[in-house]
């Protein structure tokens, strides 16, 4: 018996019930472009969340000393723990983990002046490495500080986009100059605004950068702020946390136990966190999309146990005049896999033109915008093609097994 004569009777069978056969290969559709909609859209969130957290931060742990609790080696507790460009050298020298070090100096409420625009701003003096672990890009045409502003001690500035409105056009703020407390800055470069971002205690978009050594000329610093320091494996981060203080534990002479005398703040658990709670909401989608094709299959199951109680006198007859079970078999489930094929291309298609569509709009909602990066990845495709195959075997294959065991002369006296 050639291998394509189940297939060439289940298309004769369907050709008799199309009406049957479109509404079955419908639902299978819905189902399939259901959890393939769905699945794009939780791709698509996790492909844009994931550029989001890219730009939080390069594995970053920021270091701050703050006051001892406990006495050590005969020095009193509640004394101030400052950092300076030594304790910066000490962990680069030391911690071979470390991909950047560096500390930044900030002074809030300074007074800014540009023509007859007045604003207090927040000035943050860091060196040139700093604008690439905290992934701060400026916009077209500007740059940010780079090895010759901090090695001349330029007065140049770089500003938050919010910093920046509030004196100039962004279209044309590069090259104006910005009086600080009377001291003339030249502004080189406006940032842009990222998405989500981890500000370590003020809005980002508002802060506003010197190089550091323009910074400690003009206000006389000698300690930090904080230090920043960036990973090279996020997985060395517990790590390098104790490490961390030891090392200023031991030059700064403050028992190395004492966990308020140095706070750290990282990048590294929010992001693990949003990715466990992206992850999350991928397996919901995928849950729901396949409980949608799960129910396709159900009704897939009751059309065929339909169809062979409506034609047990058709297979009563086969069954006497030879046709063997595993033949009533193969074209039942052969019947079904065509409802497969059907519905699933109609589900993929209809899937990539709902996903084309709403990539394709124009949305301001910066919230909804998140959902407007829909994908439709291979490997989605692929797993849905073999959950929409496996169900549609076992849709096929318990009634063609019901069909296969009827008794030929009951099936013959069924009206």
């Amino acid at each position: 018996m050639k291998k394509n004569y189940f297939f060439n009777l289940a298309f004769s069978e369907f050709h008799v019930h199309r009406k049957r056969f479109n509404l079955t290969a419908l639902g299978i559709a819905w189902g399939t472009c259901s959890i393939l909609v769905l699945l794009a859209f939780g791709q698509g969130l996790k492909d844009r969340l994931g550029s989001v957290i890219e730009r939080v931060g390069d594995n970053i742990i920021m270091v701050r000393g703050r006051r001892t609790t406990r006495s050590f080696r005969g020095l009193p507790k509640r004394r101030w723990i400052g950092f300076n460009s030594e304790d910066v050298s000490l962990l680069k020298n030391s911690i071979p983990e470390l991909k950047y070090a560096g500390g930044t100096y900030r002074n809030w409420g300074q007074k800014a002046i540009a023509g007859k625009k007045e604003a207090e701003i927040e000035i943050t003096g860091v060196d040139m490495g700093y604008s690439k672990v905290r992934y701060l890009i400026p916009l077209k045409g500007g740059r940010t500080i780079n090895k010759e502003d901090v090695f001349n001690k330029r007065r140049v500035i770089v500003m938050g986009q919010e910093a920046a409105e509030q004196f100039f056009d962004l279209n044309n703020a590069i090259g104006q100059v910005l009086l600080i407390n009377n001291v003339p800055f030249t502004v080189v470069g406006v940032l842009q605004k990222k998405e989500m971002a981890v500000t370590f205690g003020s809005n980002e978009a508002m802060k506003t950068y010197i190089p550091d050594t323009t910074f400690a000329a003009l206000h006389g610093n000698t300690y930090f702020d904080r230090i920043f320091i960036s990973l090279k494996d996020s997985d060395d981060a517990e790590y390098v946390k104790s490490r961390v203080r030891k090392l200023l534990a031991s030059k700064h002479k403050f028992h190395p136990e004492d966990e308020a005398a140095v706070s750290f703040r990282d990048t590294m658990e929010m992001t693990d966190k949003l990715k466990n709670v992206m992850m999350g909401f991928q397996v919901l989608l995928g849950f729901i999309g396949g409980i949608t094709l799960l129910i396709s299959g159900v009704g897939l199951a009751n059309i065929m146990y339909a169809s062979i109680k409506r034609r047990t006198k058709e297979i009563g007859i086969k069954i006497a005049i030879g046709a063997e079970p595993a033949q009533i078999r193969k074209q039942i489930v052969a019947e079904s896999f065509f409802f497969s094929i059907a519905g699933g291309c109609m589900g993929g298609i209809m899937a990539f033109i709902i996903v084309a569509l709403f990539t394709g709009m124009t949305i301001s909602n910066k919230a909804l915008q998140f959902f407007m990066n829909a994908r439709l990845s291979f490997g989605v495709w692929i797993a849905t093609s073999i959950v929409l195959v496996i169900i549609t075997f076992f849709a096929g294959y318990f009634p063609a097994r019901a069909a296969s065991k009827q008794n030929p002369i009951n099936s013959l006296r069924y009206e």
